[in-house]
């Protein structure tokens, strides 16, 4: 796979599913030689780094074996096979996804070289840090207040595992509660990525501050049933919903809201525009359209690749003529390969072949989450929005730039937005606001951030 090849959709962390990369996960093994632990290191494949950890293990009968964890891919405990291993240099394979690494070992570091299918980076492991000091904001028991594991039903029947996070020190009068709702891609309950866990910290403190909270594992992923890959945006919707239903059945909550994620804030909108929710969080929500900010995104991508001004130019040409002819069959209800050839001749585009395979090969794996995605269009529910909304974007959010909170205060006035500085999409602390940072960073949510959120739920009173 070609390591220049372009994000197609990567709205959050949907990357694994439109990003053509040039690795996808490694595992390893090695054998004794005081190896041991977990292993850290970054592939760097230019527009991104795909961190990798090994952890190492001895058996009982003196063997050491090895698993590899992917942390932004969420691939955990991936088996590898050792061809060789001694006192200062290992060699692994994996012949699932036709990779291999060997490194040599000295010191604090394991120098080494991780190839696939014809490609070759370096790959420089050092021990990790514990998991505390890396993602220091995670909430650790003992809890002063109470974590309940229950569920809820779909429409359709799935059923949805859940956390239900309710305040001890709630006074006699109802607390306000709210239903959390991920990013796109299958994500579990604490929406989790790179170890961070998002809304675990925010459930966490809410509950801190005495508000109440329902976070679930997304439908098909963890313990939810249902089917993650034939769901839409509509799917999640109507599963949010059904949170919220919960937590109106429980006689100790009063006003119930919506705290959506990048998918997740335009899916409060959605619900908004229903008069389902009492309020709105929306954290770097989606305001403009699906096609706009997928274009954004490619755009994005395409500035950071070594090409002439008039090759991105059409190759963001071919992009969007693709998304029309897809947007046209959502409308008439057909479903076609697209012949990206005729595209091109067709228009006159001269288009870097790599560029050309990348979407050949990706338009042919749309579902019916991206069809539906990319022709949403979120003012259509933000007009019909009548409860109040708290919207939140980071300056430096790459993923949902943050002049959408201009259109959010356009159609829904009685918006309170924030633009925050130096934020990203995950709401951290940021240098540049890549994704590449993601894993890097140590705080996983924006103090202010979660100040803000608090001082909002409170003012609404029911």
């Amino acid at each position: 796979m070609d390591k220049k090849s372009l994000i197609f959709g990567g709205y959050h962390n949907r990357v694994s599913c439109w990003l053509v990369l040039a690795v996808a996960m490694i595992a390893g093994s090695v054998d004794a030689f005081g190896l041991g632990g977990s292993w850290r290191g970054d592939l760097n494949l230019g527009q991104m780094k795909v961190p990798l950890v090994f952890n190492f293990n001895e058996t009982p009968e003196g063997k050491t074996e090895c698993t590899l964890d992917s942390p932004s891919q969420g691939a955990r405990g991936i088996p590898t096979e050792v061809l060789f291993c001694n006192g200062d240099s290992i060699s692994l394979t994996c012949n699932v996804i036709g990779a291999s690494y060997t490194g040599r070992i000295s010191g604090g570091t394991i120098k080494g070289q991780f190839r696939q299918r014809g490609f070759g980076f370096p790959l420089d492991l050092t021990p990790e840090a514990g998991i505390t000091e890396r993602r220091p904001q995670t909430p650790r028991p003992p809890f002063p207040y109470s974590v309940i594991d229950t569920t809820f039903t779909a429409p359709d029947g799935a059923v949805m595992s859940a956390t239900l996070t309710i305040p001890q020190n709630a006074d006699s009068r109802k607390m306000p509660a709210v239903v959390m709702v991920t990013g796109s891609g299958a994500q579990n309950r604490d929406e989790e990525y790179c170890d961070h866990k998002p809304f675990a910290v925010i459930a966490d403190y809410l509950a801190r501050n005495g508000i109440a909270s329902l976070r679930y594992d997304d439908r098909g992923t963890g313990k939810s049933g249902g089917n993650f890959l034939s769901s839409t945006t509509q799917t999640f919707k109507d599963d949010a919903i059904s949170g919220l239903k919960l937590l109106r059945s429980m006689s100790c909550i009063g006003s119930a809201g919506v705290l959506g994620h990048s998918e997740g804030g335009t899916i409060a909108f959605m619900i908004g525009a229903e008069d389902k929710a009492d309020f709105i969080i929306s954290l770097a929500g989606m305001a403009i359209s699906g096609k706009a900010t997928l274009m954004r995104q490619n755009q994005h991508s395409l500035e950071k690749m070594p090409m002439q001004p008039e090759e991105r130019e059409n190759s963001l040409k071919l992009i969007s003529l693709l998304f029309d002819e897809i947007a046209g069959q959502v409308r008439t209800g057909t479903t076609k390969a697209i012949d990206i050839d005729s595209l091109i001749s067709d228009n006159g585009l001269k288009v870097p072949q790599p560029i050309v395979e990348s979407i050949k090969m990706t338009q042919t794996t749309r579902g019916p989450w991206f069809d539906s995605f990319l022709t949403l269009e979120p003012r259509e529910y933000l007009v019909k929005v009548k409860c109040p909304v708290l919207a939140i974007n980071g300056e430096k959010d790459t993923q949902v730039y943050p002049d959408n909170l201009s259109m959010i205060k356009k159609f829904a006035p009685q918006s309170e937005t924030f633009l925050m500085p130096e934020l990203n999409h995950l709401m951290q602390h940021a240098v540049t606001g890549e994704m590449s940072e993601y894993d890097e960073i140590r705080e996983t949510i924006s103090p202010e951030v979660l100040d803000k959120i608090v001082k909002f739920v409170k003012g609404q009173k029911k």
